[in-house]
């Protein structure tokens, strides 16, 4: 017997197999048709595809905010104080303690009466003239003229009657019923309220001081009183500010009354006046 070749056998094998689809015998399927290709995904298998995300509403705006109270908008436009006033104002208080005590009225006894007087006399003046000659408007007060009629004679107080006719003045003085003022004794004849062309002017509206000041000024710089008589006169006029009584009528007794009351309080020898 003729032995086939091995390989032949083999060859037949494989050709069998390839037709009978069977395994040949003694070896593995081909490896193409060993494994068997791979099915192709599904649709139904193929990754989901991710959705839109939802759009996001949009936030609703604000509601505008509510108009300022009046009095708030009108403490905006207020204009503010300078950073540089702030300083200033730290100093103030000291500076408010110097000023009230500059203003503190000075005591009676230092009270110069002829000083203030100068000041309060410039508003009479424009009447009197600054010299106390005397205008067109007002009596001529220097070289012995208002000595003669406020003067310190006897028997009369001078002092009391001129502070009256400043104090009063033409109205004032007729409202009291008075006819004259000044000394009813003056050597030419005695002053008639309504004897000079323009009215004396009433100062009731001056304070005490101003209104004894300014009186005790002419008596002694127009009037020209001596240096005993300007001494005791001034003394009776600070002892009579210093107890500030009021007027009632102003009237030259009642003010005579006061003068003397106020000397004696305050221990004025008004002996020596005599």
């Amino acid at each position: 017997m003729v032995e086939v070749p091995e390989y032949l056998l083999e060859r037949s094998r494989q050709r069998r197999a390839e037709l009978t689809g069977a395994a040949p015998e003694g070896g593995d399927a081909p490896a193409a048709e060993a494994e068997a290709p791979s099915a192709a995904p599904s649709p139904a298998a193929a990754a989901p595809v991710p959705a839109a995300p939802a759009p996001i509403p949009e936030a609703a705006p604000p509601p505008p905010p509510e108009p300022d109270p009046p009095y708030v908008e009108a403490a905006h436009r207020r204009k503010r104080m300078p950073y540089w006033a702030a300083s200033v104002m730290v100093f103030l208080p000291v500076w408010a303690i110097f000023y009230v005590g500059m203003l503190e009225p000075p005591d009676s006894t230092e009270l110069v009466l002829a000083d203030n007087g100068a000041a309060v006399y410039s508003t009479c003046a424009s009447c009197h003239g600054a010299d106390g000659s005397g205008t067109a408007t007002g009596r001529q007060l220097n070289d012995g003229e208002l000595l003669l009629t406020f003067g310190p004679a006897p028997g009369f107080d001078g002092l009391a009657h001129h502070l009256s006719w400043v104090y009063l003045g033409t109205a004032g003085t007729k409202r009291l019923g008075l006819d004259i003022y000044g000394n009813p004794d003056r050597p030419d004849g005695p002053r008639e309220v309504d004897s000079f062309a323009s009215g004396m002017s009433g100062f009731a509206n001056l304070s005490l001081e101003d209104l004894v000041s300014v009186v005790y000024y002419e008596r002694v710089v127009h009037g020209g009183i001596d240096a005993a008589t300007a001494a005791l006169e001034e003394e009776m006029l600070l002892a009579l500010v210093a107890d500030a009584p009021p007027f009632e009528t102003g009237s030259p007794d009642e003010i005579s009354a006061l003068l003397t009351e106020s000397a004696l309080g305050h221990g004025i020898d008004l002996a020596a006046g005599e």
